[in-house]
């Protein structure tokens, strides 16, 4: 008889490639090296967080004086005390070492003051927005005939302006009420003027000519409006809305929080969290549930790997009730448009990346149901690939490592 043995789990190979890593030599060398200098570096890191808090908290507190003494922000004023809430929460954070919390409260801080001024100082009470934050090719026009110009965080826009991305471009906009668009590739939007609501003082509107955002309301809420049906999304509420031209099918899924989509020929559905409706032939249809996002198990949140001693990560996460597949992204930044790995039918919990260049990279993965339809991302995670140089995609699906 012999003896069963246990198999070993297997890991599809995907691969970070660059430059081949060199001798065992010189990889010797480099471990020492990196060792040696490896808690100097968490110290310059630590230190150079602090003074991002610090001035990110001043930076904050100089825009709410500005703001203060500009006058007439009671239109303003829920977005007002919203700033000067993160404001507060950002000092906290820092006094009590969360470095990371602080500057993430700081920087929403800056970001609705800058807002909020931009408001007062060019247009009043109308509703507008601002770019925070760009990457890619990402364009806005002035109205129906402005030259189209290339985006860039801090600029204003104002309603009647419109956004446009490439395919790999994407950008965040801030709308003066506190709710956060993420504009995705191949998307244009329009800015929309504040609208009236039950209860509500002005309610930001975006018009989704085509294309896909993700979004985050404040304590006010939002309008989106497709060619198709229009969103009314609720307070404190993730969401994501599409509209693709060609089909002429929309898509309004929440994560968190909930929507009420109107379409033209006058049914209404109420979209609660983990639930998505789809808009076609201008009638939707009912309520579908959405699978659980996956939890990232491993590695963790900026964890740090040496090439020259090791040559492969795993990443893995936990499974979800009722996943046929996975979807797993890897890519440079938080934006997700230049992935190195785009994968939608990941069968395990587990896959194993093959290290060949270096660079620090974030990930994310999703569950997809046995009907297609697609979890929220989970969480993403952050690991940092050192001693080596180069990076190019290795495919999207299968490779062996190198």
């Amino acid at each position: 008889m012999t003896d069963k043995k246990k198999r070993p789990k297997s890991y599809d190979w995907y691969t970070i490639s660059g430059e081949a890593i060199k001798g065992w030599g010189f990889a010797v060398i480099v471990v020492v090296l990196v060792a040696a200098g490896y808690l100097g570096y968490r110290f310059v890191e630590g230190m150079v967080l602090e003074k991002e808090v610090a001035a990110v908290i001043q930076e904050a507190q100089d825009l709410l004086q500005t703001v203060r003494e500009a006058g007439g922000i009671d239109s303003y004023r829920d977005e007002y005390d919203q700033a000067n809430e993160h404001l507060e929460k950002a000092k906290a954070g820092r006094a009590s070492g969360e470095l990371k919390e602080a500057y993430r409260s700081g920087e929403r801080s800056r970001t609705l003051l800058t807002s909020i001024l931009s408001a007062l100082r060019l247009r009043g009470p109308e509703g507008e927005a601002m770019f925070v934050a760009v990457e890619g090719e990402v364009e806005f026009r002035r109205g129906e005939r402005g030259p189209w110009q290339k985006a860039r965080s801090r600029v204003s826009l104002n309603a009647g302006d419109y956004v446009k991305t490439s395919a790999g471009g994407s950008a965040e906009v801030m709308t003066v009420d506190g709710s956060l668009y993420t504009v995705r590739p191949d998307t244009v939007i329009l800015v929309g003027r504040a609208r009236p609501a039950p209860g509500v003082a002005r309610q930001q509107a975006i018009n989704l000519e085509f294309g896909w955002v993700n979004l985050g309301t404040g304590q006010s809420g939002s309008r989106v409006s497709t060619p198709g049906a229009e969103a009314s999304v609720r307070e404190e509420t993730s969401a994501l809305i599409s509209y693709d031209e060609e089909e002429e099918v929309g898509r309004f899924a929440t994560y968190e929080g909930s929507m009420v989509v109107a379409a033209a020929d006058g049914t209404s559905r109420e979209v609660g969290a983990l639930e998505q409706v789809v808009q076609a032939e201008g009638t939707l249809s009912k309520a579908e549930t959405l699978p659980m996002s996956p939890v990232l198990m491993a590695p963790e949140d900026n964890f740090e790997i040496f090439l020259d001693a090791d040559s492969e990560l795993v990443l893995t996460w936990s499974p979800v009730s009722g996943a046929e597949s996975y979807a797993l992204q890897v890519a440079p930044s938080r934006f997700f448009v230049r992935n190195v790995i785009d994968v939608q039918d990941r069968q395990e919990t587990a896959a194993k990346v093959g290290l060949q260049g270096e660079g620090t990279f974030v990930w994310r993965v999703a569950a997809v149901d046995t009907n297609g339809i697609q979890s929220p991302w989970s969480e993403l995670r952050r690991f940092r690939v050192t001693s080596a140089t180069g990076l190019e995609a290795s495919g999207s699906g299968p490779a062996a490592a190198k």
